[in-house]
């Protein structure tokens, strides 16, 4: 699969499926990466500035516990039409989570700087991209916000099963 229909795919773009000159200046600024099995590819607490898409390949996203323990939270494939640092695009913060390659990839990258650039370009391009990621990011949210709720009542049921006298 060519990376324009790979675009396609990828829920960010989606709304340029029809629109395939949109994707074409994304793809113009974009880079081509290829990366090795066991390569880091972002590192959990660096500052990020770029948008990682999955043409081909796998990555598995580590996080750290308290006690500074690695732990697999989620292996992402190239079938899945994947991507990942996303937030990187619209704020420097540090990442969140370190991403090693599974399997030698193909990336698409895209700059934090280059993404920018081309917002100012086309208005519409970078309001429906940030739209996609605020969607992500919303969803992600309701989705913690149901997990804090699940592990509350964990711990309320837990508690009120013990014997306090």
């Amino acid at each position: 699969m060519n990376e324009l229909d790979r675009l396609k795919q990828i829920a960010l773009f989606s709304e340029f499926a029809d629109k395939p000159e949109r994707i074409q200046k994304i793809l113009a600024v974009a880079e081509r990466v290829q990366v090795r099995a066991g390569e880091v590819i972002i590192k959990e607490g660096d500052v990020g500035d770029t948008l990682f898409i999955i043409l081909e390949g796998s990555v598995r996203i580590i996080k750290k516990t308290l006690q500074n323990e690695p732990y697999t939270v989620v292996i992402l494939k190239e079938n899945e039409n994947v991507y990942f640092g996303e937030l990187a695009l619209v704020d420097s913060d540090r990442r969140s989570a370190t991403v090693i390659a599974e399997s030698d990839c193909s990336l698409i990258s895209l700059a934090r700087n280059s993404f920018l650039t081309l917002c100012r370009e086309d208005y519409e391009l970078g309001f429906r991209v940030v739209l996609q990621i605020a969607k992500k990011l919303s969803s992600s949210l309701r989705k913690m916000n149901q997990d804090v709720i699940t592990l509350f009542e964990a711990l309320v049921s837990e508690v009120d099963g013990e014997d306090l006298s």
